[in-house]
């Protein structure tokens, strides 16, 4: 008994397809309305969730063209209350030039470290042309191209030598050179003036994209030491390093944490009195953010596939009515409640599965579109097309409910005088 019934479920359901259909073609704008709700809820799923995907992907590739494998310390934790500050937060020493020292003599599993001090409100002559970058004038060491990802396009950048002796020398980010030259390899070995001091041009770095319109392409770097000679009065360090590798990213995280504690003082019972934020971090809350985007695009869906929910419900009732000497006929020659309840939950949800692939077709088409716009990575996940799905489908089973228990409970003398 059971092969037959699973071959007459597959006929019904292949007969009530075809009806469908059929009922969409005799009422074309009546169906299309009731397609189109579904349609633009499960359109604006896909959407959505494609440029969120291709986001996510632009975000973690840019976070990793700052660096890779990178620590950062910084002196409080993220989630300090800075209203209510404890005593020792309030008296916390700034991060220095000590912590940066302890790091590379004492952390083996640590590639390289960057200390960096930054100067505001600077400016950049040559000739008659100016730069101002209120921020990004910094005294660094020449691990900085190592820690930060960071190549130089002309030139070469600040070595040990240049350290040592203090040289007045530096190396421009790219848009501080198209701003002062006509090309950024005319900037090799011109002297330039930064805030009134004499420098030669050593480097260009190469241009990499702005993260969140962040640029990291207006740097002026100097050494260390010659920036110490120029501004005695910095002292707070931005201090990076990057592990030799992911399979000892652990090892040197703990490394570099036992290095602050003791250079820093901080007693063996006591929490660290600094912060280390990984790439991992602003990747998770990147994903928290994209995560709450498209549940919220889910939400919003909802409305959408609400509409068509109303829609197909009552296009269903009116099918139940028009189609009462059908429904009489059927029982008449056998068929059960469930045959018929069967056969218009098949329907409804066949015009909403309709209305939900021409959504997630649309979707995926504007998606390719905005994310070919904004130079993303195009990605149309498996999943989202299941979830587009199973929410048009859900949406027909859920309207269909009502309409079909109607339809089956029609008493079937009744139905056959029925005009």
């Amino acid at each position: 008994m059971s092969p037959i019934k699973k071959t007459f479920t597959f006929v019904e359901a292949r007969e009530a397809a075809g009806l469908a259909l059929q009922s969409v073609r005799a009422h074309k704008f009546r169906s299309s309305m009731t397609i189109l709700g579904v349609m633009i809820g499960v359109c604006a799923v896909i959407l959505i969730n494609t440029i969120m995907d291709g986001f996510t992907s632009y975000v973690e590739a840019s976070i990793d063209k700052i660096g890779f494998n990178v620590l950062y310390i910084a002196k409080y934790a993220e989630h300090t209350d800075w209203e209510n500050m404890t005593d020792e937060e309030r008296l916390r020493k700034n991060i220095t030039m000590d912590e940066a020292l302890a790091i590379q003599n004492s952390c083996d599993q640590v590639r390289a470290v960057s200390p960096q001090k930054i100067h505001f409100d600077n400016e950049a002559k040559y000739g008659a042309k100016i730069a101002r970058n209120p921020d990004d004038t910094r005294g660094v060491w020449p691990e900085f191209t190592l820690v930060a990802s960071r190549d130089v396009e002309y030139g070469r950048f600040i070595d040990d030598g240049d350290l040592e002796r203090a040289g007045m020398v530096v190396v421009l980010g790219p848009e501080i050179a198209d701003a002062l030259f006509d090309t950024r390899a005319e900037a090799i070995d011109k002297e330039i003036r930064v805030n009134g001091h004499r420098f030669t041009v050593i480097g260009v770095l190469d241009e990499v994209e702005d993260l969140f319109n962040i640029s990291e392409n207006d740097y002026v770097l100097m050494p260390m030491s010659a920036f110490d000679n120029l501004y005695p009065g910095v002292t707070e360090v931005e201090l990076v390093a990057s592990a030799k590798s992911r399979d000892v990213f652990a090892l040197a995280y703990d490394q570099v944490v036992n290095a602050l504690r003791r250079v820093r003082g901080v007693p063996f019972n006591a929490e660290n009195n600094f912060a280390i934020y990984t790439q991992d971090r602003f990747k998770d809350q990147m994903g928290s953010i994209t995560t709450t985007v498209q549940l919220s695009a889910v939400a919003v869906a909802s409305v959408g596939l609400l509409v068509g929910l109303v829609g197909v419900m009552n296009i269903m009732l009116v099918s139940v009515t028009e189609r009462t000497r059908e429904i009489g006929i059927r029982k008449a020659i056998g068929a059960r409640r469930i045959n018929i309840m069967f056969q218009f939950l098949t329907e409804a949800m066949t015009l909403t599965g309709m209305g939900g692939l021409t959504g997630i077709i649309f979707g995926a088409l504007v998606g390719l579109g905005v994310t070919s716009l904004l130079e993303w990575k195009y990605y149309l996940s498996p999943l989202w097309i299941f979830i587009g799905l199973a929410l048009s489908t859900g949406t027909g089973l859920a309207a269909g409910l009502y309409p079909a228990w109607k339809a089956s409970r029609l008493d079937p003398i009744d139905a056959l005088r029925y005009e």
